[in-house]
């Protein structure tokens, strides 16, 4: 006997599923599964005589968030399973859906037989197998399966994605969060190009998994051959680890490793690596770590540490990104933000890398503490900021330095009759040194032992006039002179006060106006002087011109500013910018300082972008004075260029080179190629340097990587 009913008898058919489930013996299920699974179709149609229920026309099937489609939906009721025939889709709760042509499946939806299947899992993996058996509802073993994250061409979906994965099996364990691999081959483009017997990686959608990660090798003259396999083990939830032991031809083992651990208020990263040197007989290594913790709303606490055993480690084993550096710094803080105030207390211990480094002269700032206060209003509308810091240097050998620096400062903006704008400013900065140490040894200019006090007040006045037409078409123009009058107390060189702060001076117009154009406080600007300039501007629909010309006056010479600082006598050198922006294809900037006598150039700096359709092109000039005393000890000219952008389709890369005009010498050149797609990624990048810079020496650096995403990556490099 049978019997037919529309959709509206769906009801009927759930409560038979749902009688059916509770028929059957099974072990403990849960929240999820206890729901009843439900149905609807376009018709339903009872078989009494095999106890088969019939769904047809559309069939939709749930339990929770687990979802089945199909043409038709056939359930045997004294076998507890079903059987969905045409277009059939089972989306899972994590997002995963599963494709077939038919499926065999319990009452539930959680296991079963499935023919011709194919997967879409998290990250764009995509799984395609000749058939499969999904049991316990977490576990899918494939026959003659296929994986791959490439979406399929469209203009030709039968050709070989470019990258693929093809087993005899594949077993997908989604509690596990693995995929497994029998006897499995890496075919490019369709060409079989490796072949393992076992291989596993972690599911698309999981965020963490502990295993194997794809090797690094290469080679380098330093290391010969080197190998280094990851093994990455998630500890708990909030942490985990990563070692990599890496074996050379020529020095042996080396370990690396990196520790990331989550707390509820913040984070620590370390990593490091250690070594036993078969020809220096001694151990080398390295450690970097980083904290971060917040106390409250207002305050945090952390460090940065960053040391190695000796200075060529780094360089020759290729650490991370301090394989360039110049020096390692090693940083405890505390520091406090607020609306208007901001705190840090910490201290930095230096590695120098340099061979011109001497350890016994770098120095030990232990403690250094700042706070400043800001935004404060008086009734006259004037703001106040006030600051106070200590620090402390020590050195082996060298200048010991105490130092004790406050700085108030008051200003009042107040507006004229013709829109004129006028500043009045009021500074005064209180500074206490106790200077200890072997002063003669010190690296530093100036220094003597003793106490030194200074008090150094400063007031400015400052009037700017902008003038702007509007021009219609012709865009707008500003014309902006500019004076400011500063009077101050003479200061001139003090020989006592160690410069530990204000050694770089760099003059330029971004420096022109203000109290102090040191970078610090151990040199302090003094006397009556003028600072004079002229901006101007153009700006048309889509184009901007912008520049600006200066020069400062004093009323009698100091001797406190180095040769060729641009500051030396009573008349500065001049300092002018130039920005000239014609379209947002092409950027050009000008920045010099001319000779205050010949108007001959003393400093330059220029360059030049143009871009458009995803590429640009770089060009840039450099050339700067010498300054014994800034540690610039010959003249500096320069010319760089890079190109680079968007290739040819997924294509990217980039060309460069740096040329030492003052020597006829090249610096160095690069280049770069990158392919990136939905699945793939290869990078190649070429560096070459000519000179010794630093810890650097000449040589050259390939390094190659290659990404096949939610699988991984493998690197190869020579060094």
């Amino acid at each position: 006997m049978r019997s037919r009913r529309k959709a509206a008898g769906a009801v009927a058919l759930a409560l038979l599923l749902a009688a059916a489930a509770a028929a059957q013996t099974r072990r403990p299920l849960t929240e999820a599964e206890r729901q009843p699974v439900t149905f609807t179709a376009g018709e339903v149609e009872y078989d009494e005589n095999r106890d088969l229920v019939i769904a047809r026309g559309g069939v939709e099937a749930w339990q929770g968030d687990r979802i089945l489609r199909a043409q038709e939906v056939t359930f045997h009721r004294p076998t507890g399973r079903a059987t969905a025939r045409g277009e059939v889709v089972l989306m899972e709760p994590d997002g995963q859906v599963f494709f077939a042509e038919e499926a065999e499946l319990t009452e539930d939806l959680r296991d079963g037989v499935i023919r011709e299947l194919r997967a879409l899992l998290a990250e764009g993996g995509r799984l395609a197998a000749a058939g499969a058996v999904r049991s316990g509802g977490r576990v899918t073993e494939m026959a003659r399966a296929v994986y791959s994250t490439c979406e399929a061409c469209r203009d030709n979906p039968e050709r070989s994605p470019l990258w693929q994965i093809r087993a005899d099996r594949v077993v997908h364990d989604e509690q596990e969060k693995t995929v497994e691999y029998f006897d499995a081959t890496l075919q490019i483009a369709g060409i079989p190009v490796f072949y393992t017997p076992y291989f596993w990686h972690a599911d698309p959608s999981a965020k963490r998994r502990s295993g194997f990660l794809f090797p690094d090798f290469g080679s380098s003259t330093f290391l010969g051959a080197f190998y280094r396999q990851p093994y990455y083990w998630v500890i708990s939830p909030s942490e985990d680890l990563t070692l990599s032991p890496m074996v050379t031809t020529r020095k042996g083992g080396v370990l690396f490793g990196e520790w990331r651990r989550r707390f509820n208020s913040g984070f620590v990263v370390t990593s490091g690596s250690f070594t036993y040197d078969p020809d220096e007989t001694r151990w080398r290594g390295n450690i970097v770590s980083t904290g971060r913790f917040s106390l409250d709303d207002t305050w945090r606490a952390g460090w940065d540490v960053r040391r190695s055993s000796d200075r060529d480690y780094i360089r020759r084993y290729r650490i991370g990104a301090f394989s360039n550096a110049g020096v390692l710094v090693s940083t405890p803080f505390i520091e406090g933000f607020g609306s208007n105030f901001y705190a840090r207390a910490d201290a930095n211990f230096y590695q120098g890398l340099s061979t011109l480094d001497a350890a016994r002269r770098i120095p030990m700032v232990l403690p250094r503490a700042y706070a400043e206060i800001t935004g404060i209003q008086d009734p006259l509308g004037g703001l106040w900021r006030g600051d106070l810091g200590v620090f402390a240097t020590t050195r082996q050998l060298g200048t010991d330095t105490r130092r004790v620096a406050s700085r108030v400062n008051w200003m009042l903006p107040l507006r004229g009759s013709f829109g004129d704008l006028w500043t009045v400013e009021a500074n005064l900065d209180l500074l206490g040194y106790q200077v200890g140490g072997d002063t003669s040894a010190t690296p530093l200019p100036g220094g003597e032992s003793g106490t030194i006090g200074r008090a150094h007040p400063q007031v400015a006045l400052t009037w700017r006039w902008p003038l702007l037409r509007p021009g219609g078409s012709w865009g707008s123009q500003l014309i902006e002179p500019i004076v400011q009058v500063v009077a101050g107390p003479n200061v001139g060189l003090d020989r006592r006060i160690p410069n530990e702060d204000s050694i770089d001076l760099e003059f330029s117009d971004a420096y022109l106006f203000g109290f102090n154009r040191f970078p610090g406080r151990d040199r302090l600007d003094g006397g009556l002087r003028v600072n004079a300039g002229l901006r101007g501007a153009w700006y048309l629909p889509g184009v901007t011109i912008e520049g600006m010309f200066g020069q400062a006056w004093r009323a009698a010479t100091d001797a406190l500013y180095p040769a060729g600082s641009g500051l030396e006598g009573r008349r500065s050198d001049y300092v002018g910018r130039l920005t000239v922006i014609p379209s947002e294809h092409l950027a050009l900037s000008y920045r010099t300082r001319l000779d205050r006598e010949t108007f001959s150039t003393r400093l330059a700096d220029a360059s030049v972008t143009l871009s458009g359709f995803g590429r640009y092109l770089t060009v840039s000039y450099l050339t700067a004075p010498a300054q014994p005393e800034a540690l610039q000890p010959t003249a500096r000219r320069e010319l760089g260029a890079t190109l680079g952008g968007r290739i040819w389709g997924n294509w990217s890369g980039w060309v460069g080179a740096r040329r030492d005009l003052a020597r006829e010498a090249m610096v160095q050149s690069y280049a770069g190629l990158r392919y990136e797609d939905e699945c793939f990624a290869f990078v190649a990048t070429y560096l070459r340097r000519f000179t010794t810079t630093g810890t650097l020496g000449a040589g050259t650096d390939l390094i190659f990587t290659v990404v096949f995403k939610t699988v991984g990556e493998i690197g190869f490099s020579a060094l």
